[in-house]
């Protein structure tokens, strides 16, 4: 199948990110020259922020093969990603940022991210097509990306071995084992609907050749509520209706409960959950299977829930310098598997066939879990676009969901009134809103 690409967004996406709003003149010269001088005359020290686990391990490798750029880590943190924008609005932040890659959009607006596509603009084929997808924005580039979370459908091997229900390999067929697994035992529910957890629905919308924003004509597009997501909505309007899901929030003891119990057949997520399914729920270990995650007819896509992105603030006064690193860490041979080994799945393509990923789980019986995700990763369509409203619109969506789950309004009903909500959200923001 042809994969959706990204180039079909327009090249004017700055000016779109910016119309109406004062940040439209600092936004459109947002670039390097911006942050100081490109190039240092001597050894520099930069500032990293991040999160990863073992990051201090890359740092110290890198520190010790790089005499002339040195790099000083901060491990954040608690509320710590919350204190960026101010400090970069008082030119104090630190040179280097890990973030969520959904943030982009907000902080470009703000003139808070140097366009680094001067140095690495030649990156875009080490990275799988949707991650190097959100860091562009028309012709420039404001991040090098880091992590994804390709989605795979965790499924109990043992129940449906057990009720005789074939793995689903379509959205269609997944219907058909919830149908048949409530009239093997209606004790056992295919999945959960978690109204708390908006990347169970991200993913799905994203699959579908979806987002919850476009650009058109140098205009925000809200398409929370298009094509593409009501699709989403009356596949799991039927799940819910049939009671062919058991409605629990996700993270919560009820959840881990339901999980440790059996009661819940299967957790189509990102590939960084299986961890956290192994720490939460060990008494199932040897049970659990992973698949590629159930298709819409006619595609091969697969999901993806978003990553996180390394950006150069533009209180640096030395862009070249951070990009240098930044690259490495990132798409190098050795810096990803310092990634791998801290526990995240790269956005490299090179990390994608590594030895240190694709290692057997003793938890899911001994399978290579992570091969399904990297498949999953090149199947990913390039069609997400993050917008300024991304956490006003993830939370609106939840509160809906909400509202459905308590059988109050449907799916369709909540994706209008969400589409609504951040048309006024980005009128208010006086930027440009499509009709």
């Amino acid at each position: 199948m042809a994969r959706i690409r990204r180039t079909a967004r327009s090249t004017r996406t700055i000016t779109a990110l910016a119309a109406g709003t004062a940040a439209a003149l600092a936004l459109a010269g947002c670039s390097a020259g911006d942050s100081g001088d490109a190039t240092a005359d001597g050894p520099v020290t930069l500032q990293f922020w991040g999160w990863v686990p073992g990051l201090e391990d890359a740092v110290a490798e890198w520190n010790g093969a790089n005499p002339d750029i040195q790099i000083d880590f901060f491990r954040m943190t608690g509320d710590d990603g919350d204190k960026i924008p101010a400090a970069i609005d008082a030119g104090t932040a630190p040179d280097i940022v890990q973030m969520s890659s959904h943030s982009l959009p907000g902080h470009i607006i703000n003139n808070r991210l140097t366009d680094i596509t001067e140095w690495a603009g030649d990156l875009e084929g080490d990275f799988t097509e949707s991650s190097w997808g959100t860091v562009t924005f028309g012709d420039s580039v404001y991040a090098v990306p880091q992590d994804s979370g390709p989605t795979g459908l965790l499924y109990r091997a043992d129940i449906f071995e057990q009720y005789g229900i074939a793995v689903p390999t379509t959205w269609d067929e997944y219907i058909e084992a919830g149908r048949a697994l409530k009239a093997a035992n209606p004790d056992v529910y295919l999945a959960q609907f978690s109204p708390n957890e908006a990347g169970l629905w991200l993913e799905t919308v994203w699959q579908n050749g979806g987002s919850f924003f476009q650009i058109q004509d140098d205009a925000w597009q809200v398409t929370v509520a298009d094509e593409a997501s009501q699709e989403v909505a009356e596949l799991w309007q039927t799940l819910l209706d049939e009671d062919l899901v058991k409605v629990v929030e996700m993270w919560t003891p009820e959840y881990w409960a339901e999980v440790n119990a059996g009661t819940i057949a299967t957790i189509n997520y990102a590939a960084w959950f299986p961890v956290l399914l192994e720490e939460s729920a060990a008494s199932t270990a040897g049970l659990w299977e992973v698949a590629a995650t159930p298709t819409f007819g006619g595609t091969e896509s697969a999901g993806e829930s978003g990553g996180s992105v390394n950006v150069v603030t533009t209180t640096s006064e030395h862009p070249a310098e951070a990009v240098e690193f930044i690259s490495w860490l990132n798409a190098s041979d050795g810096g990803v598997e310092h990634l791998i080994t801290g526990g995240v799945f790269p956005s490299a393509t090179t990390g994608l066939t590594s030895d240190a990923l694709l290692q057997p789980s003793e938890f899911f019986g001994g399978q290579v879990i992570n091969e399904v995700f990297a498949d999953a990763a090149e199947r990913v369509p390039g069609t997400w676009t993050a917008g300024p409203t991304h956490d006003l619109t993830t939370n609106a969506l939840k509160d809906a969901f909400g509202r459905v789950a308590n059988r109050q309004i449907t799916f369709a009903e909540a994706l209008d009134q969400v589409q609504q909500m951040t048309i006024d959200e980005l009128t208010a923001m006086g930027l440009d809103v499509a009709s």
